[in-house]
């Protein structure tokens, strides 16, 4: 096992085997479009709250 493995300079290790590739599951489209909208909702509701506070403290 100590053969795998060369030095690559200052301290650090590179593999010589083949990396091993992880799969990683992808979200589904349809709950990636729901968190964009969640995402929209939100942001619009911060804007009209930032919005009416500086109306009602522009009045005051």
């Amino acid at each position: 096992m100590a053969k795998d493995f060369h030095a690559a300079g200052s301290g650090e290790f590179r593999s010589t085997r083949h990396q091993r590739r992880y799969w990683m599951p992808r979200s589904s489209p349809k709950w990636s479009f729901y968190r964009a909208i969640i995402a929209e909702f939100v942001t619009t509701l911060l804007f009209l709250y930032v919005t009416v506070l500086t109306v009602i403290g522009y009045k005051s």
